[in-house]
């Protein structure tokens, strides 16, 4: 039977060791961490539960299909389909409660703004197209194997992107893209879709105009019980399939014979393997685990994505004006990216997101209470000398746009820093999406999912294609389960 070892117990990980089960082969995966999840892991404090990584569910059907793939050996796995994305609030006192329903949401623009909704809806009817028109070869496949660029199977996915009534923005950046919204807070409010990958919008190449087709078009879902439960049915399930998990076992080493891989040395112990897959972030594995073996360079030296500071406070307040998700919006938002990116610091007035989990799942809450995850963006890497200064201006903020004194009615707190996140995770200087996109050819840039010099040696996760997040490391671990069905077949 092919043995494979799956370095990291993350949601790529535990994806890609489901489809290697389910394909016959011997799975064992190697987590470094106390517990699986990766990025995605939990928190209890003081009658709180927190979710400690991603906040957002979508494309649920990645999931679901995942877990199909084990039949009677699945988990089970629920979820609810939410009415609204998100709550927006601006600096002047306006606030946008971005619907699902497409009526709904036209109504409650022409009503915000004043405006004729059509201009939006039809900036989110090209997102649709776009994406629609772009998944086949840039999300689902590889675009580093020389299959995905045959000219039958290219011309008949990027044939779509011609087809169509209209043009992709090939040459634009994502922020002239979206002055077609019809109103500059909803330019302010499309461009933050860049942040979904951690990049710049004023840089970033207008293609990104996609992704909000994931939550305007294909719906924002919310698990029940939680986040965290996307892990513990990934896990379950890999269990169930006879996965062999250690956790508290880092690994060392990969070991390669004469330009193959032989295994990974975990916690002092050699354990030989026909596969190895890397679910750690690109640049530790060569860095780290692969001493002596030539890197790619110019991937491992590209620009970084944002990290975060993530202030996780239980707060005794009902808050009715805050949902799921919520935006409090910054005065200057290009000052922002140009903080993050140019000067390598956080924003004097930054862009706050608070997500309540609590609003979907009451249980990880007291009565009347909520849990907060209030993140700031920050550049990779930061230094937190400014950390109980931050806080303050957050607080200030949060006061200031929602009329909620947080710190009078907080009765816990945890921090997570951009270094936090690299020392838990393994994430280089604590990004959280691997590279930026900031350039028109960053889709090219991530690394591929199958080593081209090391024979049996595969990536997934969200430093490798097609990027961060729970969709797109899910669709890693396809993709990478693919290609080690047709490169080393059982």
């Amino acid at each position: 039977m092919s043995s494979v070892a799956v370095i990291g117990a993350g949601v790529g990980g535990l994806a890609t060791a489901i489809r290697a089960a389910v394909a016959g082969r011997e799975v064992t995966v190697f987590e470094g961490a106390p517990e699986v999840g990766g990025k995605l892991r939990q928190l209890h404090l003081e009658g709180y539960r927190f979710d400690l990584g991603p906040s957002l569910f979508t494309w649920p059907e990645l999931l679901t299909d995942t877990l199909a793939q084990a039949g009677r050996h699945a988990a089970p796995f629920a979820y609810t389909r939410l009415d609204r994305s998100c709550h927006y609030f601006w600096p002047d006192g306006t606030r946008l409660t971005a619907w699902s329903d497409g009526e709904q949401l036209s109504e409650e623009i022409a009503s915000t703004f004043g405006i004729d909704p059509g201009p939006a809806m039809e900036h989110l009817a090209r997102s649709a197209e776009g994406f629609e028109a772009t998944r086949g070869l840039f999300l689902e496949q590889s675009l580093h194997e020389p299959s995905s660029w045959a000219p039958g199977n290219a011309l008949r996915h990027l044939g779509k992107a011609w087809r169509g009534r209209r043009a992709l923005p090939l040459t634009r950046r994502l922020d002239d893209w979206n002055t077609r919204a019809g109103h500059e807070k909803l330019r302010q409010l499309f461009n933050r879709y860049a942040t979904y990958n951690g990049s710049d919008p004023y840089r970033a190449p207008a293609m990104l105009h996609v992704i909000p087709h994931l939550e305007f078009g294909m719906g924002t879902f919310a698990p029940e019980g939680g986040m965290h439960t996307i892990v513990e049915a990934l896990h379950r399930t890999a269990l169930n399939l006879g996965v062999t998990i250690h956790t508290s076992t880092p690994v060392e080493r990969i070991l390669t014979e004469r330009g193959r891989v032989a295994g990974v040395r975990a916690a002092g112990e050699d354990h030989a393997a026909d596969v190895v897959v890397s679910g750690a972030d690109v640049t530790p594995t060569y860095r780290q685990l692969l001493p002596g073996h030539r890197a790619p360079e110019r991937i491992l030296s590209a620009e970084s994505s944002t990290s975060g500071v993530i202030f996780y406070w239980g707060v005794r307040h009902p808050a009715p004006d805050l949902h799921l998700h919520n935006i409090l919006w910054a005065e200057d938002y290009r000052a922002e990216f140009d903080a993050l990116f140019q000067k390598g610091t956080i924003a004097e007035d930054p862009t706050v997101y608070i997500n309540i989990g609590s609003r979907t799942s009451p249980e990880d809450a007291p009565a009347a209470a909520g849990n907060w995850f209030v993140m700031v963006n920050a550049p990779a890497g930061w230094e937190t000398h400014g950390l109980d200064e931050l806080r303050s201006r957050v607080m200030a903020k949060v006061q200031r746009m929602t009329g909620i004194d947080v710190s009078a009615h907080l009765d816990c707190e945890h921090v997570l820093t951009p270094g936090d996140i690299a020392t838990r995770t393994g994430s280089h200087r604590g990004a959280l999406y691997g590279p930026a996109s900031n350039k028109p050819t960053s889709a090219f840039l991530r690394h591929r999912n199958r080593d081209r010099r090391i024979r049996g040696l595969y990536f997934v996760g969200g430093s490798v294609h097609p990027g961060g997040g729970i969709p797109l490391c899910l669709l890693s671990a396809r993709i990478t389960s693919e290609l080690m069905e047709r490169h080393d077949p059982i």
